[in-house]
């Protein structure tokens, strides 16, 4: 349930509900997001474990994007229709005044869900006691003394300013906010308040300036909230603006769960969401949860061979939009993904399609911050970054994650079996021009494989290995024919293989419709990997060659032999069944990249905003050369417990 205690901020122009009385920590983090945002620059925001950095996260980052669309936050808040800002220009009435008691404009800090009684003078525990003024006559105020400044004047400290007396508490927390940040409901040890600043005389404006709309007016401009953003914001064909998306990365489910149960206490718990998940999370399709490799059996399912498919996924257009989704019970505030697998058991569709559906329409997408960086699977998953905001929470192992979704490993089994199965098309006359090159690649580095394992070095028990640069097999991939000139022909055999087609054949005097077929999805999921990494070997001129290595490991397995037949067709049953094991040889090639910049390179430069916080990131500077990606915005917030609140024992 939303907290009763909602607060109010505004921060940069953008107006924020929070669900409780913000730490200094929380408005610092809030003031660099919607800075980032506003100014599409990328943010580096460290703040203590237990600060509340997730609600600040959510609330800043779905607050800005509701400014830029211009929904409502909630229907509670919506119904209470805000007083228009006293303009100090002409472009509304023919004389201006500064009436700081108009009560057309009055605007108390209080929140929105204040009861009576605090607003005719109690005292909150959460806030203090409105004051007199108006809003609209403070910001006049401020707009005044604010002119010449930047469009983040907000959090300035305003250079003259008549102040009374501070008390010790107000003195802690001027300092906490000196960062750039403004607290509109002011808290005093007395239980008095002190205004924000002193309401001025203003200046009239010479006639020359008063028409059309003036620079200091906060009308010049209907989303005020922040000129850049307003003017990069891209249009679709309806001439609608196309807001960003958020994508809010975590590194397990587990905090995924944790993250929406923090969204259903804010008043943005209502925003089209969903979450992406992997098979093994939300597929209920009985033969395929059974499976070693759901991924392969779903997608043979889908492509119905052996005349089999899902059901599940033929009920996706039941809760596929977000309108439809949102009516069914307990789905319209923000929920997990234990209740989409409920919901799509009841409703027999597969949860893991509808997940994907709704993020068409879904302001905030949730998922493990892997599907944001690994290439692959935002192919898979059809995450397409560009313009997006993207947002990786607990990202202080960010590196190992970018690194791992830049590598790959194939195992000189998938190499035959793609090998063989990419020879039975060519040898069937099924795009013959198309899988021989892919063909042609794999009998390739089989060969290669087979003979430098001769030569592998041994580094433990039972395994060996050996280790090539980047260079040093680009100097082979050439010698096989893969070079930058080749590859991108390859890329495009492979995306040929991919495509399904139909033929019409004439059978029996009856024309139908038959499909062709293609690679099965083990190999089809082998050669994107493959292609992955060969692709950032090749990219701009091998800028990243060095950023890999390539290693040839051998290890050895137990595989259980197949039973063969004697000459009379019989099969000799052992009494041991160890006996039918044999030890194998193993040989694998990896493509590992050292460098977490490669994964980065794909979003860095495309996306709207990159946001990643932790609770430890520092040092600062190198996290940054590391991802390769500028952070204009940095942040190093103190933790919210006071030095006054702790005490050390020796």
């Amino acid at each position: 349930m939303m907290s009763s205690a909602m607060s109010e901020y505004t921060i940069g122009g953008v107006k924020i509900n929070f669900p409780c009385k913000a730490y200094p920590s929380q408005l610092a983090m809030m003031n660099a997001i919607v800075r980032g945002l506003n100014s599409k620059q990328h943010c580096l925001l460290e703040s203590p474990t237990g600060s509340g950095k997730s609600l600040a996260l959510l609330c800043s980052a779905l607050a800005w994007q509701q400014s830029l669309s211009g929904k409502p936050v909630d229907e509670s808040l919506s119904k209470k229709a805000e007083a228009p800002l006293s303009c100090c220009c002409t472009c509304h009435s023919k004389s201006f005044t500064n009436d700081d008691t108009n009560p057309g404009t009055s605007h108390h800090f209080n929140s929105p869900s204040t009861p009576p009684s605090e607003r005719n003078g109690t005292a909150s525990p959460w806030r203090d006691s409105p004051e007199k003024t108006t809003l609209a006559a403070k910001l006049s105020a401020r707009k005044q003394a604010s002119v010449c400044r930047d469009e983040n004047d907000d959090f300035q400290i305003e250079k003259k300013r008549i102040r009374s007396l501070e008390t010790t508490q107000q003195i802690r927390k001027r300092h906490c906010f000196e960062k750039e940040v403004h607290h509109l409901d002011t808290k005093v040890a007395s239980g008095k308040t002190t205004k924000l600043s002193s309401p001025r005389k203003i200046n009239s404006f010479s006639p020359q300036n008063q028409s059309g709309h003036c620079s200091r007016c906060c009308c010049s401009t209907k989303q005020g909230n922040s000129q850049d953003s307003s003017n990069t914001i891209k249009k679709d064909h309806g001439g609608k603006s196309k807001v960003p998306k958020i994508y809010f990365g975590t590194r397990t489910h587990k905090q995924i769960a944790q993250i929406t149960r923090e969204l259903r206490r804010t008043a943005y718990s209502g925003v089209p969401m969903t979450i992406l998940s992997s098979r093994d999370h939300t597929c209920v399709h009985p033969e395929v949860v059974g499976n070693f490799n759901r991924n392969e059996k779903c997608m043979e399912l889908l492509d119905g061979k052996n005349g089999k498919s899902c059901h599940f996924y033929h009920g996706v257009h039941k809760i596929s939009s977000q309108q439809t989704f949102q009516t069914l019970q307990g789905m319209c505030k923000a929920w997990d993904i234990e209740e989409l697998v409920s919901l799509g058991k009841k409703l027999k569709a597969c949860p893991y399609y509808t997940a994907r559906e709704l993020m068409e329409d879904a302001d905030i997408v949730f998922c493990p911050y892997n599907y944001l960086l690994d290439a692959q699977i935002r192919e898979s998953m059809d995450i397409n970054l560009k313009e997006q905001v993207v947002i990786l929470d607990e990202a202080h192992n960010i590196e190992d994650c970018a690194r791992e979704s830049a590598s790959y490993s194939i195992t000189e089994v998938q190499l035959r079996f793609a090998r063989d199965e990419l020879d039975s098309m060519v040898n069937s006359n099924i795009r013959r021009k198309d899988h021989a090159p892919l063909q042609a690649v794999c009998c390739s580095l089989i060969n290669w494989l087979e003979a430098n394992s001769e030569h592998l070095v041994e580094r433990d028990y039972e395994s060996s290995c050996k280790i090539w640069s980047g260079r040093e097999m680009l100097l082979d991939l050439h010698k096989m024919g893969i070079t930058t000139a080749t590859f991108p022909i390859l890329q495009g055999h492979l995306s040929a293989v991919l495509q399904k087609e139909e033929k019409v054949l004439s059978i029996h005097g009856k024309e139908e419709a038959i499909e062709v077929p293609i690679i099965s999805a083990s190999t089809q999921i082998m050669l994107k990997g493959l292609f992955m990494v060969l692709d950032y070997l090749f990219r701009q001129n091998s800028r990243f060659a060095d950023d890999f290595k390539v290693a040839i490991q051998q290890t050895y397995t137990w595989i259980n032999l197949t039973d063969t037949s004697d000459k009379n067709g019989l099969f000799a049953v052992p009494k041991n069944k160890k006996r039918s094991r044999q030890k194998t040889a193993v040989h694998v090639l990896n493509f590992w990249c050292l460098n977490p910049a490669v994964a980065f390179s794909d979003i860095n430069g495309k996306v709207w905003t990159i946001v990643l916080t932790s609770g430890t990131l520092s040092p600062m500077k190198s996290f940054s050369s590391e991802l390769g990606v500028t952070f204009t915005i940095q942040l190093e917030a103190n933790h919210v417990i006071n030095n006054s609140q702790v005490r050390i024992f020796f």
